[in-house]
């Protein structure tokens, strides 16, 4: 294991799905996601994102303390084990660790590559594009996107329509395209 926070160690583990504990009953995630996230783990048999999950007084039983749509997700799949993220420590110590955790995943997004940026120039300058495809473009912005055009770089998108919102519209038509 590896010492993660004050001797705390921990490590990527593949446990039962038996030998989790889970206080919730539901993770109040819709039945739709569910089941997308199910499929998608019945073909592949495994997870991709791991739960956080830390020891309790019983051997080889462990307490989930994140991810349960997961954890509902891989049971309505019929996975026998998934892959989880041991912290050796009880819950009151481990979810001290939890909140950097959680804080640091924010940061995890998915890279922009060149041809992303590309792909994105070519859509909101072609002005046949239906504009309010990319999630969280709605009419008002659409227009300023045409009225704008044209665009030459991700740097000129930024200028004109501003930093944050393009990027997360960027963001958003990777994902949607995907």
């Amino acid at each position: 294991m590896v010492k993660l926070y004050k001797g705390i160690e921990s490590q990527p583990s593949l446990l039962v799905l038996n030998q989790i504990e889970v206080a919730q009953k539901t993770s109040g995630t819709s039945k739709s996601v569910i089941n997308k996230v199910s499929e998608n783990l019945k073909e592949s048999g495994f997870n991709l994102s791991l739960p956080i999950v830390c020891i309790t007084d019983e051997e080889d039983k462990y307490h989930l303390l994140t991810g349960l749509a997961i954890y509902e997700a891989a049971v309505a799949a019929g996975l026998e084990r998934i892959w989880v993220f041991l912290i050796a420590a009880k819950q009151a110590d481990a979810d001290k660790v939890i909140e950097q955790a959680l804080l640091q995943s924010k940061l995890n997004e998915r890279i922009i590559e060149a041809q992303d940026i590309t792909e994105f120039l070519e859509f909101i300058n072609n002005k046949k594009s239906d504009l309010t495809s990319i999630p969280g473009v709605k009419s008002g912005y659409a227009k300023l996107i045409s009225d704008n055009r044209p665009y030459s770089s991700q740097e000129d998108i930024q200028k004109k329509l501003g930093a944050k919102r393009s990027l997360n519209w960027l963001r958003a038509y990777k994902q949607a395209k995907n």
